[in-house]
C-alpha cells in the first residue's frame, strides 16, 4: 500500500527549483533555435515530409518544459486544469517564437510540425509532473543516508560535474537522427583507439581525478564504502558523458580517452584513500 509522508513535496517546498529549471531549459532552446550552433553558415534545407527522429527530439525536449512548468505554477495556480492550460499556452507561444526565429537563422528550418510536437511534449510533461516530483522525492530520500544533502562539498562536486559536462557536450547540437549519429561516430569506427594527444589525455585524467575526489567527499556517512562507490559511479558517469558527446555534436571519445579518464578516477580514489588515512581513519 502506498503511503504518502508529510515531507513537503519538492514542487511545493521549493518552486524556485522548478522555475530555475524552466528558465535554463528556455535558454537552452533559445540557444539552439537562434542558429548559434551553426558552424558553416549554410542555410538548412527543408526535409521532405516529416522526420520521426526530429519529431521525437522535439517531444523529448519539451517534456521537461511541462514538468518544470507544473512544479513552478503549483502554488500560484491551484486548479490542475488551469495550470495545464497556462503551460500549454506558454509552450505554444514560445514554440512559435522559436520557429519564427529560425526563419532568419542559418542552418535552421522552421516547421509548424515542430510546434505541434513541442506542444505534445509539454502536454506529456504536464501529465507526468506529479510522478516526476514523486521520483525526485524518492531519489532524495534514498541518498539522504549518504550525507550528500548536508555536506558543503556537494557544491564543489556540482560545479566540477557541470564544467565537465559543458566542456564535453559543447556545442549542444542535439540530434537523434540515425544518419547524423552515424556520421559523427565515423572517426571512432575507423580508429577505436582515437588518440587525443598528450594534452588531451592529461586533461581527461585531471577532470575525472577531481570528480572522483569531490564525489567521495560528498559521501561522508558511507565512511570506508565511499571510495569504491564513488569510483564505480564516476566511471559510469564518464561512460554516459562520452556516449552523450555523439548526440551533442562533440568529437567522440575513443578507447584511449576513456582509459585516461579511468586512470584519473583510480588516481582520485587513491588520493581520497590517502587523505582519509591521514585524517586518522574514516
Amino acid at each position: 500500500m502506498h503511503v504518502r509522508t508529510n515531507r513537503p513535496h519538492p514542487s511545493v517546498a521549493a518552486p524556485g527549483v522548478g522555475a530555475a529549471g524552466w528558465l535554463a531549459l528556455c535558454l537552452f532552446i533559445l540557444y539552439g533555435s537562434s542558429g548559434a550552433l551553426s558552424v558553416d553558415g549554410q542555410r538548412g534545407a527543408a526535409l521532405p515530409g516529416f522526420s520521426l527522429p526530429d519529431i521525437a527530439q522535439n517531444i523529448l525536449l519539451y517534456i521537461p518544459f511541462g514538468v518544470f512548468g507544473g512544479w513552478t505554477l503549483r502554488r500560484s495556480v491551484a486548479s490542475s486544469t488551469s495550470r495545464g492550460a497556462a503551460i500549454l499556452t506558454l509552450a505554444l507561444l514560445y514554440s512559435v517564437a522559436m520557429e519564427a526565429l529560425q526563419t532568419v537563422s542559418a542552418a535552421r528550418v522552421a516547421s509548424p510540425l515542430d510546434v505541434l510536437a513541442n506542444i505534445c511534449g509539454a502536454a506529456i510533461g504536464i501529465i507526468t509532473s506529479e510522478r516526476a516530483a514523486d521520483a525526485v522525492v524518492a531519489i532524495v530520500e534514498r541518498l539522504r543516508p549518504t550525507g550528500v544533502w548536508t555536506t558543503r562539498a556537494r557544491y564543489l562536486f556540482a560545479a566540477v560535474l557541470a564544467v565537465i559536462v559543458i566542456v564535453a557536450w559543447y556545442p549542444f547540437d542535439v540530434t537523434l537522427d540515425v544518419s547524423t549519429l552515424g556520421d559523427r561516430s565515423r572517426p571512432i569506427r575507423y580508429d577505436p583507439w582515437l588518440w587525443p594527444g598528450t594534452i588531451g589525455v592529461l586533461s581527461q585524467a585531471a577532470r575525472y581525478f577531481l570528480l572522483t575526489m569531490t564525489m567521495t567527499a560528498c559521501l561522508p556517512r558511507l565512511k570506508s564504502r565511499a571510495i569504491p562507490i564513488a569510483t564505480v559511479a564516476t566511471v559510469a558517469a564518464a561512460f554516459v558523458i562520452d556516449a552523450g558527446q555523439l548526440a551533442m555534436g562533440r568529437y567522440p571519445i575513443g578507447v584511449a580517452g576513456f582509459l585516461s579518464q579511468s586512470a584519473g578516477v583510480c588516481a582520485g580514489a587513491a588520493a581520497a584513500f590517502v587523505a582519509a588515512r591521514a585524517r586518522n581513519g574514516w
